[in-house]
């Protein structure tokens, strides 16, 4: 069994993985009673899909398993605060808790670094979202902010949020 911290460092290594190869840097996993029973990478560029974001690609990979009854019973973690879609497909799945390191604001600041430039993002955080659901999700974080940073240096300034 692991513990929070385990668990978040995991799910940090899965964002670097995934710009390691070529991805987006975002990482999400599902625990259990702090057992992982399922992770995922962002696969936006592998999979040519602007939506294989790592939150619904797990998802996906539990639904596909016929493990999908699972994410009402842990607790999702999340590199990044996950973006509106991911949230919807989160709520429809069953989760009901989330915990996540770089907070949407953090990241659209990291995304939006060339000089003179629009800010690109949402500015509606998953909290906002999810608590207005029925019923409610609720979401931790941002958690070792800048820890979960790192990924993401310097990586948005070629490429579009998204």
């Amino acid at each position: 069994m692991l513990n929070h911290d385990a668990l978040m460092t995991a799910v940090l290594e899965l964002a670097v993985q995934a710009r390691e190869r070529g991805d987006h840097p975002f990482g999400a996993l599902l625990a259990v009673d702090g057992e992982v029973v399922e992770t995922a990478r962002n696969r936006v560029g592998t999979d040519d899909d602007l939506t294989a974001h790592a939150e619904l690609h797990l998802i996906r990979k539990l639904q596909r398993t016929d493990r999908l009854e699972l994410a009402a019973k842990g607790v999702v973690y999340a590199s990044c605060e996950p973006c509106p879609m991911c949230v919807g497909a989160m709520f429809w799945a069953g989760v009901r808790e989330v915990r996540f390191g770089l907070s949407h604001g953090a990241l659209n600041e990291l995304a939006n670094d060339k000089p003179g430039q629009t800010p690109n993002g949402f500015i509606i955080g998953a909290a906002e979202i999810g608590g207005s659901a029925h019923p409610a999700m609720r979401f931790v974080g941002p958690e070792r902010e800048d820890e979960a940073a790192l990924a993401h240096e310097g990586f948005w300034v070629e490429r579009p949020l998204g």
